[in-house]
Formats: C-alpha cells, structure tokens, sequence
C-alpha cells in the first residue's frame, strides 16, 4: 500500500532541517503529477495542471538548495534522514520503479526549465503504464540527454567513470578521401575466384560436415542441449502462474486504487469534481457489463471517503453527496434496468449489495423499474432491496399502489407488508377492494402482519370477499388469533340465508373453524 508522507507526522527534530517541508510537498507533487498523466485522458487540461504546479515548486525550491538529492531502496524514497516516499506494494511502488532498474540517486539542479522537467514527468508515466517495458529506466533517462536531472547507478563491484556519450566520442582524425572510397569499390569489383576457392580444408579432404558430428559429442552436452531445449517440471508450474497471475490482474481495481489516491490528494475543487465525474464512469461501465460485485465494491469506498469527510467536517461532503444521488436518479436506474432485462444469469448478492448502498431517493425511479423487470430473481432482488430502504419512507414506497398493473401492486403491498409499520394500514384499505383477487389476497396477508385492531377489521371484511379462498385464508388467520370480534362475525356469515349456496366444502370448512 502506498503512502504519501505528511509533514505534520514527521518528528520536530527533522522538521529542523532545511526547507524540510519544502522537499516533501515537492515530491509528493511529483508523484501527483505522474499519476495524474496516468489517470486523466490526454484531452483533460488537469495533467497539464498537475505539471505547471511541480514546476513551479521545482524553481521555488532549487532557488533555495543547490542540489535536491534524494536516495532510493526498493520502497522508499529519502531526502537525507527523511523520507519522502514508502510502499510496500510492488505493483504501485513509485521507488521500485526507480531501484528495480538499479537507480539508487536522484538529482536535481537548478537551471531546469518546463520541457525538460515535463518530459521527465512523461518519462516516469511510461515507465508505471505496464509492467512490460522494452528499455529500463535508467537508458530511457541517458536517452533524454536530461542537463539539469542526473541519477546515480547500483555498482556493487567496480568503479566505473562515466562520461558523456556522442557520435564525436568514435569519431576518427583521418578522413577518406573521394579517391579512396571509389579505389575501394573498384578493387571489390575485380576480385576473381577459383572454383575451389570457397572450399574448406575439410571438404577438401572429403570430410562429410554434416555426417554424425552430433552423435560423437560427448555426453555432458547432450544433457546440458536437454535441458535447454525443454522446461522442468517446476519451471513449467511456475510458468504456469505467471501467466495466471497476468490473466487475474485486475487493470480497473489497480486504476480506481490510483483514482482515490488523487482524489484524497486533489486540492483544487475543480479538479475533485472531475475525478468524481472519472469514478461515475467507471461505476456505469460496471453496471453496463453486469459487474454488480465491482459496482458494490466502488460505493463501498464512496461511502467510506464520505464517513472520513464527515468526521473531518469537510465542505467536501456535498460533493460525495451528489455522485450518490447521481446513482439513484432516474437516467442511472434505468440503464440498470436495461442491463438486467438483457442478462438472465445476473449476480443477485453483488446485486443488492449494490442497490442497498443507494440513498432513499432512489425508492421512486425503484418503484418504476419493478413493472419493467422482466425476470422473477430480479425482481425479488428489488423488493429486498426496497424493503431496506423504505423503512423510514412509507409514504413513498406506498405511492406505488397507483399503478395500473395489479403484479406491480401486489409486490408493494408484499413490501409494505415486510415493514410491518402500523401506518402501513391507512394504505392497505386502497387494495383490499382491489378488483384482482392476487392483490387481495397479498393485502390480507400483509394485515396480519401488523397485529393491531385494524388488521383485525381487514381480515373480518375478508371474510365477505367475492373469491372464496380469500375468505377461507381470512377464516383461518381469525381463529389462529383466537380474536373475540372474529367468532361473532363467523356466527353472522353463518346465520346469512345466502350461506346455504356456497359449496359443501366451504360451508365445512366454516363449522369447523
């Protein structure tokens, strides 16, 4: 995990030290503008920003400090005694970058200018694209030809002078003339061979070169040609997971990790705003390739930044506000929507991992989306998930009892069955009478739920309903209560002339009850 370091952690009797302060906020402007070269495409005006703010400090500090030196091991970066840099993650190791191609030192000096640091800046975000790189670091660096930024090299062994390299280092004094460039030419030209000129002394003799001069090589090398020319047993394995190692990783999980890193280092408003904007993208590429796992996991450290935000109270905390409000409006609950009709085989736990993240305003464009889902496990998903988030907001999960399509009805009134909240009964006198039986029998179930004297009312005028199942379900739930108000109400369906008509097994089923 990476670290950026904070001066305010760092001991006072380091903070003594020379512009100490200075040279971290340098670094750590370094690092930001690399990873915003990273993260931003090549349209933003941000990475140009990110750069203009480093080279600023660069001319502010060297004006100060004639040679900014800093050492560099496989994960940190120090500037004297102090470090400025640390990770311990070798995928996201800005000093492993550095080390791994035997750079050790780091110079700056003064008389750089915008180019050449902004190339070096360019130079480093190549190096952190991929880990497959065609050239190390430290010769794309003596490619540049760099004046102001030098480096110092690993050299464990010996001690090499180095020395500046150019075409006039092999450059020769003495200068063919036209004369003797054609002189060469015309001698080439006349040069004559004899048929057995280009015979070895071998074929001369008759030797065959390509009789059975493998087969009288001595033993040893055909045991060393053996094991070149085919991989052991634990070479393949480890082959093996190289190349699973390549297929897991996970690019988007490694560039949202860099994205919150900037986003928890972005000063200007503008610039968090963008990175917000960046992170909404990535959350739609998720839902729109189905990745309901990932699109949990990225609210989930949404909502994580948010808790810190509020804890530090931040003006930031309407920003995080915002994006989560931009999850649950009406155009993003769509698109999930499409997504899910157009995939049978859904992850349904990342699923509602997802949709529970969502703030109550999102219960409404919910609500739409129930009628327009066209697969069962989907649908179920949702009324959890609306179950969850309408527990304080009955009024608006119960606006959905409007629709016209009883299915849409029935699962709200299921809904607010599941939360059980006295207030709920006001609502459920609307589809006791409603005129498909299945809504009825959904809102009957849902009264009982409640355990109040109203429930009892509804299930009493139940016993009065056009379908006779609903009435013997209204029978049964009566007395399992052992409700006083419910023998007296039997007693009356009983005694009602019209109760001769009904079946044999439902006049039965009412004396037994």
């Amino acid at each position: 995990m990476e670290q950026k370091i904070d001066y305010l952690e760092i001991e006072l009797d380091d903070l003594k030290q020379p512009d100490t302060k200075q040279v971290i906020e340098f670094f750590n402007l370094l690092v930001k503008a690399v990873k915003a070269k990273l993260v931003y495409p090549s349209s933003s005006k941000l990475p140009e920003q990110f750069k203009g703010n480093l080279i600023k400090k660069t001319s502010s500090i060297l004006e100060k400090i004639e040679d900014l030196s800093f050492k560099i091991s496989s994960n940190n970066i120090t500037y004297g005694n102090i470090t400025v840099y640390e990770s311990s993650s070798r995928t996201e190791n800005f000093a492993h970058v550095f080390f791994r191609d035997g750079i050790v030192g780091l110079h700056f000096l003064p008389g750089i200018d915008d180019d050449e640091m902004g190339r070096f800046v360019d130079l480093l975000a190549r190096m952190m694209r991929t880990i497959y790189i065609d050239d190390d670091l430290a010769t794309l660096l003596w490619e540049e030809n760099f004046q102001y930024i030098s480096y110092d090299l690993i050299d464990e062994d010996f001690e090499i002078e180095t020395f500046e390299y150019s075409t006039n280092t092999f450059k020769t004094d003495i200068n063919p003339s036209d004369d003797d460039i054609q002189s060469l030419f015309l001698d080439e030209a006349h040069i004559k061979f004899e048929d057995d000129d280009t015979d070895t002394d071998q074929q001369k003799e008759g030797i065959n070169l390509h009789g059975s001069a493998y087969a009288r090589m001595p033993q040893e090398a055909h045991d060393f040609l053996s094991r070149i020319s085919e991989f052991s047993k634990e070479e393949k394995e480890q082959l093996a997971d190289l190349l699973a190692t390549d297929v897991s990783f996970n690019h988007t999980q490694y560039l949202l990790t860099v994205i919150f890193e900037i986003l928890g280092m972005e000063k200007e408003l503008s610039g968090y705003i963008e990175v917000i904007s960046f992170i909404g993208k990535v959350r739609d590429s998720y839902i729109a390739s189905c990745d309901f796992s990932s699109a949990s996991s990225l609210l989930n450290r949404m909502h994580e930044l948010l808790d810190v935000l509020k804890n530090l109270k931040s003006s930031r905390v309407e920003k995080i506000e915002e994006f989560f409000l931009d999850c649950a409006s009406k155009e993003k609950i769509e698109m999930l929507t499409q997504t899910l009709n157009k995939h049978k085989d859904i992850d349904t736990e990342g699923l509602e991992n997802y949709l529970k993240q969502l703030p109550w305003a999102a219960i409404d464009p919910l609500l739409s989306s129930l009628g327009e889902l066209e697969h069962y496990q989907t649908r179920r998903v949702l009324c959890k998930v609306l179950i969850e988030l309408g527990k304080d907001h009955v009024d608006i999960v119960a606006k959905g009892l409007d629709d016209e399509r009883w299915y849409v009805v029935r699962n709200i009134v299921k809904i607010l069955g599941e939360l059980t909240n006295p207030r709920v009964i006001n609502y459920l006198k609307k589809t006791i009478k409603h005129p498909d039986y299945r809504v009825r029998k959904e809102t009957l179930a849902a009264a009982a739920k409640m355990n109040t004297n109203e429930s009892v009312d509804f299930m009493i005028i139940a016993l009065s309903d056009p379908d006779p199942k609903i009435q013997l379900n209204s029978l049964k739930l009566l007395t399992e209560k052992k409700y006083t108000r419910a023998f007296m109400a039997t007693e009356n369906i009983i005694k009602n002339k019209k109760f001769k008509d009904k079946s044999p097994e439902h006049i039965r089923d009412f004396l037994e009850a």
